[in-house]
């Protein structure tokens, strides 16, 4: 028995697969570039706390234009 969550694809999907995929990854890519940007601000973020929670001085850091890649993990 199949769940709600999981259904074989019908005939019908299966002549757009090609388009399905192409979105899906297209979407992944997006989330992959939004997920940087909030790695970024968190770390920007951890920065600015550790300079204040030891009596530093804070300086704005440049502005990325483009994140650097992920890494490996």
């Amino acid at each position: 028995m199949a769940s709600a969550f999981h259904r074989p694809p019908s005939r019908r999907h299966h002549r757009r697969r090609p388009a399905y995929l192409s979105r899906l990854r297209e979407e992944n890519s997006d989330l992959r570039r939004t997920l940087a940007l909030y790695e970024e601000a968190i770390r920007q973020q951890v920065l600015e706390n550790d300079a204040l929670r030891s009596g530093g001085t804070v300086l704005p850091l440049p502005n990325r234009s483009m994140p650097a890649p992920p890494g490996p993990s």
